[in-house]
């Protein structure tokens, strides 16, 4: 029964966000402990409450983009969309075309692509994001950007990950 509870909110997911869970669903068929381990990571990292949308989704946009996943980039082009940003702001992000982006999100795209693209620091961006949102800001971003760079390695882990087509996915974006 439990099993059954499970792969329906799989599969109301996957419509949410317009990608498919395979990965989720192992996990489920194989261990329901696991899925709820799984479920508590998820949830830890998903709130968004302490930064404006546009710079929570590009920290999620970058890590994802970091990890090379393609369904994760496109879950979370679709998560961002369903924020309400525009396309137009999406493939600016996916692109790293950041010169008609407020100075705070360029700060976030940067310190995303330090810490989760190639593990590095990049203080002076860190320094602009505190004084735009502050400690807690800082925090739920480093989550972000992290835990979108985190999901994509289980899936890997797991033999589920699928190579990041950045043209493809900007296209579908129609930007």
């Amino acid at each position: 029964m439990l099993l059954k509870i499970a792969t329906y909110l799989i599969r109301r997911a996957e419509r949410r966000l317009g990608v498919s869970f395979d990965y989720i669903h192992k996990i489920a068929r194989t261990d329901l402990g696991l899925l709820f381990r799984y479920n508590r990571l998820f949830g830890f990292l998903d709130p968004n409450r302490k930064t404006p949308p546009l710079a929570y989704h590009t920290a999620r946009l970058r890590g994802a983009l970091a990890a090379d996943c393609g369904t994760c980039v496109e879950a979370e082009i679709n998560l961002a969309k369903s924020k309400g940003i525009q396309g137009q702001v999406i493939d600016r992000i996916l692109s790293s075309d950041y010169e008609t982006l407020p100075t705070d999100i360029v700060a976030v795209a940067r310190l995303s692509d330090a810490v989760a693209g190639r593990r590095e620091d990049d203080p002076e961006a860190r320094e602009i994001i505190r004084q735009n949102y502050g400690e807690a800001g800082l925090i739920e971003l480093g989550f972000a950007m992290n835990g979108a760079a985190l999901l994509p390695g289980i899936k890997r882990a797991m033999g589920y990950a699928t190579a990041c087509n950045v043209d493809i996915l900007r296209k579908r974006l129609g930007a």
